[in-house]
């Protein structure tokens, strides 16, 4: 079986903590995929928006397909926390994409860095491994600062970065649905309906954005060039709206037209 180019997503939130994610459409019966880093702990895997368990066998998943499916998989990757920073290790030669918000610096990168543009405010980088990617965030030199909400009130606590990603990591092995539909919500930097229902990411909800900005319909060649997102994403990113049921694509004069068929 031939496994088509995968790209994944790499995001880093604000208080330090990474989420690796993948969106893609495969085919054949038992799927083996190279994991970009190995996984701190629960991987969450939805076919065709379905919970669908996998195996972890080291630095590779195995993922039970029957068919051809849209396959989204999510999870915190192992990291290193030293003095403030944090490294994560790309163990293989995948090709990712990390997304680094204003208040996060990268202090240092040993990837093969392909591409480098800013979407929504956000610097995405564009890059193959393996290798190593050191960052921290702006307000690491003491402690990072998080917000916890009861239906009572609201606190503001700080706590240092290893402290967070503990929190996080222990939230996901527990409340591990609840906490992935939060996180992708987060890492599309708005809580909207459409994007928690379908499970969009950053790029899917841009480019619906972009569409609708645009009266409804956008030629592909266009989305890439106004947004700044390669285009072999842009591709893999209608694909999967169109798989979805959100677009429509349509040859006009040798070049893709996409069309919103539902409001966001």
């Amino acid at each position: 079986m031939l496994i088509p180019l995968l790209i994944w997503v790499i995001t880093i939130f604000s208080n330090g903590t990474p989420i690796i994610s993948l969106n893609t459409t495969l085919s054949g019966g038992f799927v083996t995929l190279a994991l970009p880093a190995l996984p701190q702990s629960y991987v969450l895997i939805y076919v065709n928006n379905t919970p669908t368990p996998g195996i972890v066998n080291n630095t590779y998943i195995i993922i039970p397909i029957f068919g051809t499916a849209n396959v989204s998989i999510t999870y915190i990757p192992k990291i290193q926390v030293m003095n403030n920073f944090v490294e994560i290790n790309v163990i293989n030669n995948e090709t990712i994409e990390l997304v680094v918000p204003n208040d996060v610096l990268i202090y240092n990168i040993t990837l093969s860095i392909i591409n480098m543009t800013m979407v929504n405010k956000e610097l995405v980088i564009t890059a193959g491994g393996p290798g190593t990617i050191l960052y921290t965030t702006t307000g690491a030199q003491t402690e990072t600062t998080i917000t916890t909400t009861t239906p009572s009130n609201t606190s503001r606590k700080t706590h240092p970065i290893w402290f967070v990603t503990l929190a996080v990591i222990i939230a996901i092995i527990i409340i591990i649905p609840v906490t992935a539909i939060a996180l992708r919500g987060r890492a599309l930097g708005k809580q909207k309906y459409l994007g928690l229902e379908y499970g969009l990411n950053e790029y899917e909800m841009a480019i619906l954005k972009y569409i609708k900005s645009k009266g409804g319909s956008a030629y592909e060649s266009d989305i890439s060039k106004d947004l700044g997102i390669p285009r072999t994403t842009v591709w893999r990113s209608v694909k999967r709206l169109e798989s979805l049921g959100l677009v429509e694509v349509r040859k006009v004069e040798g070049k893709n037209l996409v069309i919103i068929k539902r409001k966001s």
